[in-house]
């Protein structure tokens, strides 16, 4: 089923409608300051900035089907784009991919350039928007990423998909609610106390590829990234996101258990959220999980928020290549 374009927006309440637009703005303007390039980072490249394709953009359109705005669930805003090779011979793994924005704002069309990068490598890409805060609070996005995953176990074939190969990502919130949804599937407790119905069985998820994310509430203020306690109060539609009485299900980094897929992290040296990488990372060691990362520690290169979206640079296509060798490893 296809997107049917809404009719002209209803009024609404003057304060919510100016508590929506300034946190927009907000989430907009943070982005832009937080993910912007350092120079020195990618020598050989210049001139780069966030949502850049890679060089060879032209040859991935041409060997890339695009398939866009396909209704997934009857939430609002409940649209995924599929990108998967256009000569497909055998069935291909599939990557379930969950764009940030601090819950707030953000959007599937921004990521298509790395879902199409990734797709042209042979996989079957489900590159997903969700309904924002503070329209749609905590659980949804969750909800709402289990929900694709039911659309896809029903039509990945049709693509080429093999969803006993699946892979789920995500960049900054996206990665939170990738990896909280990673631990529902591995987790029957937080399942439970979610009142979640997995759309998978834990030996279809091959793998999560967590993007400059987010994964422990408890210290998470404490890195200082811009405007974190708007993003998160609005998201939990609390006065402060730390007594969200549901809270400790978004720390994935207590979520984990030894059923919980191996992991590709990466984060810039440069990101406030680099700490909170680290912790994940002692997370899935602790219980003797399978991670592979990327954090440029003691490299000098500051790389920001979301560098891994530049494809014009070094440092982003290096790590792409890196992700692809991971999920390479992991599908077969």
């Amino acid at each position: 089923m296809r997107r049917k374009h809404p009719n002209p927006f209803k009024p609404q309440k003057m304060s919510v409608l100016l508590c929506t637009l300034f946190v927009l703005f907000t989430i907009v303007s943070t982005e832009q300051i937080a993910t912007s390039v350092n120079v020195s980072a990618s020598d050989q490249i210049t001139g780069s900035a966030i949502f850049k394709p890679p060089p060879n953009m032209d040859t991935i359109k041409k060997e890339v089907r695009v398939l866009k705005d396909l209704v997934y669930d009857g939430t609002k805003n409940s649209f995924l784009d599929i990108y998967y090779p256009a000569h497909v011979t055998e069935p291909l793994p599939v990557v379930l991919w969950i764009h940030g924005g601090g819950y707030v704002g953000g959007s599937k069309d921004s990521r298509q350039d790395y879902g199409m990068a990734l797709a042209n490598a042979g996989y079957v890409v489900a590159n997903i928007d969700y309904a924002l805060a503070p329209g749609q609070l905590y659980p949804g996005p969750v909800l709402q990423a289990n929900a694709a995953l039911q659309f896809m176990a029903l039509h990945a074939g049709e693509f080429g998909g093999d969803m006993s190969r699946l892979f789920i990502g995500g960049d900054s919130a996206g990665a939170q609610i990738a990896s909280q949804l990673a631990a529902v599937i591995s987790n029957q407790k937080l399942a439970g106390a979610m009142g979640i119905r997995p759309a998978v069985q834990a030996e279809q998820l091959r793998g999560a590829l967590l993007m400059c994310g987010l994964y422990n509430m408890e210290t998470v203020r404490a890195t200082g990234f811009p405007n974190i306690d708007l993003f998160l109060n609005t998201y939990t539609g609390s006065d402060q996101f730390e007594s969200f009485s549901r809270i400790a299900e978004l720390s994935t980094v207590d979520q984990i258990t030894p059923d919980y897929p191996p992991v590709f992290i990466a984060v810039g040296d440069g990101d406030p959220f680099a700490s909170q990488s680290a912790e994940m990372v002692q997370a899935l060691e602790s219980q003797n999980v399978a991670v592979d990362s990327v954090f440029f520690e003691d490299s000098g290169k500051k790389l920001k928020h979301e560098f891994q979206y530049a494809l014009d640079t070094v440092d982003a296509q290096e790590t792409l290549e890196k992700t692809l060798d991971f999920l390479s490893a992991k599908s077969n």
